[in-house]
């Protein structure tokens, strides 16, 4: 029997290399509750990385997607964001974790709701090949200065999970 199951992605660091300041992580006061986001500073590239691990459990055909719950404090706009990912075999002798590049899913223009703080889930499909026990290096990538992204305010990233078919 297959079950699709829900993983966080353990997002742990900014780019701050060389994006140093465009991505941070910070609550936000909001009616009820102080809550804690990714923050995406608007019009400038900001990207966050992460992992998780498969399960070893894992479908034959894992059918994986990388979700994202993305909100803004605003009522329009598009935010444009992109994932990036890699499977790195860490039980297999010799597999480097400074992998030389990083996939790219593809770059997705999402409009905001058009209520302030309202959830939004995106979809990306993985299309790295994933082993049981792989790490999935993951990275959101938020292109705050290209063309298509016309958002007044900062992104925030509320989640970030894996969602994967085991058997």
């Amino acid at each position: 029997m297959v079950v699709t199951v829900q993983i966080p992605i353990d997002l742990a660091v900014p780019k701050a290399s060389a994006l140093a300041g465009n991505s941070y992580w910070l609550p936000v006061a909001l009616t009820a509750a102080d809550k804690a986001f990714w923050h995406f500073l608007k019009d400038v590239e900001g990207k966050v990385w992460g992992k998780v691990r498969i399960p070893v459990s894992i479908a034959g055909t894992p059918n994986a997607k990388i979700k994202l719950v993305i909100c803004a404090n605003a009522t329009s706009g598009v935010t444009r964001i992109d994932v990036l990912h890699k499977a790195i075999q860490t039980k297999a002798t010799g597999e480097s974790l400074n992998p030389a590049s990083l996939t790219s899913i593809g770059a997705q223009d999402i409009t905001v709701p058009a209520t302030a703080y309202d959830a939004l889930e995106v979809s990306f499909t993985v299309s790295e090949t994933l082993a049981a026990e792989d790490e999935l290096e993951v990275e959101i990538f938020h292109d705050g200065d290209h063309a298509n992204d016309t958002l007044a305010v900062t992104t925030l990233l509320f989640d970030a999970f894996l969602e994967i078919d085991i058997a």
